[in-house]
């Protein structure tokens, strides 16, 4: 076997470990992909449940009279308030779920570059030969 062809097995084996983790990769992000879909499909669902329960209080100060419709209207601004802090912590768990997606990325990138640099020096040696 020529140096080429011996540098090209190399750089080849080298490749293939970089196409298992992008698999190995490909599976996490789904998985990660599928739980955290479900989650944040139940927290926007109860979210949506949250935001009609204010409109009717909305609607609730709209039609009430005289002076009631300032308890009712303190009564929405409440709801409306802990509405925001709702949407913050669903918002909050879509950033974690893409954060935990680019955490497995950089975990497979750096387990590749480790392995590329263990083996540049042969690949290199061969280079000079």
């Amino acid at each position: 076997m020529g140096v080429q062809d011996d540098y090209r097995a190399k750089a080849e084996a080298a490749l293939e470990k970089l196409q298992a983790k992008i698999d190995e990769l490909r599976v996490q992000a789904d998985l990660a992909q599928a739980e955290a879909r479900d989650a944040l499909e139940k927290a926007i669902a109860a979210l949506q449940d949250r935001q009609r329960e204010v409109k009717a209080k909305l609607d609730d100060a709209s039609q009430s009279a005289g002076g009631t419709w300032k308890a009712a209207a303190e009564q929405f601004e409440q709801s409306a308030t802990s509405l925001g802090d709702q949407l913050q912590k669903v918002a909050d768990q879509v950033q974690a779920a893409a954060g935990d997606a680019s955490t497995a990325a950089k975990t497979g990138y750096e387990a590749f570059m480790t392995e590329w640099k263990k083996q540049r020096a042969e690949r290199e040696k061969l280079l000079q030969e």
